[in-house]
């Protein structure tokens, strides 16, 4: 578990370089469309949608290529510092830090919405009138409306789902740097308990040895040796009948005598 923590600690903001906030925000919607739509739209009209929904498609491209080489940084920097924090045990589980599909790290298609019109037709083709001139722009600039537009829906589709599952990886990184510091607090402790643990046994034990002389001084047998021991301070009958082993009684008894 001690490993893992470890392994663990290397996955933070510090070692793992995520995405700016700047590609995380949300892409705003495009206004192309007009106010009032009309069934025979003027080409004028259809070629303003045309330009607004290819422009908003390159700057959703080029946005969805700039996080996708960002998030490639960073899942290479994540298999790199903490290849475990990306594998899962088993059928079902989840890694403890989610990336991205790859599907969304695909780089997106250039899309080539120019009409392709009849302009090789034969010489000899009759010449079309004014109306049927001009409903053929409205065709091209209807197709290439169209083709821009939905090009814009698939780019934001993918920015956006991107931008999700970043947000799913950056958090899980983020909750790393919160546990690695919280372990990098009670790392000294940890270290000190074993030495603490030594101290408070060797306090529980010293008094118990500076007791054990006394203890065994309190055996009978040793009483009794000591006795044995002891000079003799009564006499009956020459007879010894009362030993004296505190030398201060002695003392005081030499002391009496005089």
């Amino acid at each position: 578990m001690l490993a893992a923590a470890e392994a663990m600690a290397q996955c933070t903001t510090k070692s793992i370089p995520l995405p700016v906030a700047a590609l995380l925000t949300p892409p705003p919607e495009s206004k192309c469309a007009f106010q009032i739509a009309s069934l025979n739209a003027a080409p004028s009209q259809l070629d303003y949608e045309r330009q607004c929904h290819r422009d908003a498609g390159v700057i959703l491209r080029d946005r969805l290529l700039q996080l996708q080489a960002s998030v490639g940084e960073a899942v290479k920097a994540i298999n790199r510092a903490c290849p475990a924090a990306v594998s899962t045990a088993g059928p079902g589980s989840r890694p403890s830090i989610p990336l991205p599909r790859r599907t969304l790290l695909t780089p997106p298609l250039d899309v080539d919405c120019t009409f392709k019109d009849g302009s090789d037709a034969a010489d000899s083709a009759p010449r079309p009138t004014p109306a049927e001139a001009i409903a053929a722009v409205r065709v091209k600039l209807d197709y290439e409306r169209q083709c821009y537009r939905h090009n814009e829906i698939i780019l934001r589709n993918g920015l956006e789902q991107l931008q999700a599952a970043v947000g799913e990886t950056i958090k899980a990184v983020s909750g790393n740097d919160r546990s690695a510091a919280s372990a990098a607090k009670q790392q000294p402790v940890a270290k000190q308990q074993p030495a603490a643990k030594q101290q408070s046994a060797a306090a529980t034990q010293q008094p118990l040895a500076m007791q054990q002389p006394a203890a065994m001084e309190e055996r009978p047998n040793d009483r009794a040796s000591r006795i044995q021991e002891a000079p003799c301070a009564a006499f009956s009958r020459g007879r010894c009948v009362g030993r004296d082993p505190d030398a201060r009684v002695r003392s005081m008894m030499s002391h009496d005598s005089e």
